[in-house]
């Protein structure tokens, strides 16, 4: 068994999760990344990601120790971790188990058809040293939670985390 560490899903509502885990793997900025205890001090964006727990129960005694995993769909924010412990802070989470399925999967195939009107999220154009405009540059990862929570691509991501979370297959 891995070395348990706290951790912390802090939206503004409420402390939404707080215990003791052996791991969390979710997608950052700086890719899917998994965290154990002792893992190099990080700071970063989150990205819209399945963050996924093994939760430490009964840590009272290693020989009745037991690791359920619990999801939790996160909608961006940030992560803090210093090898002790970590802190995910989010506008919007949700446990998986919270989630309601038919309201996303409604979500999903209406930011569907709004994306494909809209297409992906993009950063404007900017003068370069010439004065000309660049192209709009395409947005990846935890910059659409970041810089486009309101876009259609931000929208589909958000509806697939929360079923990926919920355990509801999606179509697309």
């Amino acid at each position: 068994m891995a070395t348990p560490f706290h951790l912390e899903v802090v939206i503004p509502e409420r402390v939404l999760f707080s215990g003791e885990v052996d791991e969390v793997s979710m997608r950052t900025d700086g890719g899917e990344i998994a965290f154990l205890a002792h893992h190099e001090d990080y700071v970063g964006a989150v990205d819209i990601t399945v963050a996924k727990l093994s939760v430490v129960t009964n840590a009272q005694s290693t020989s009745d120790t037991e690791v359920t995993t619990l999801l939790i769909a996160v909608h961006g924010g940030f992560v803090h971790f210093d090898g002790e412990a970590m802190t995910v802070l989010a506008t919007v989470a949700e446990l998986g188990s919270e989630v309601d399925v038919d309201r996303a999967r409604q979500a999903l195939v209406t930011a569907e058809e709004r994306f494909a009107l809209e297409g992906p999220a993009t950063k404007p154009g900017v003068p370069n040293d010439e004065g000309t405009e660049e192209s709009p540059t395409r947005l990846t990862g935890a910059m659409v939670a970041l810089l486009a929570p309101d876009s259609a691509e931000a929208a589909v991501a958000r509806a697939k985390v929360r079923l990926e979370a919920a355990g509801a297959a999606t179509n697309s």
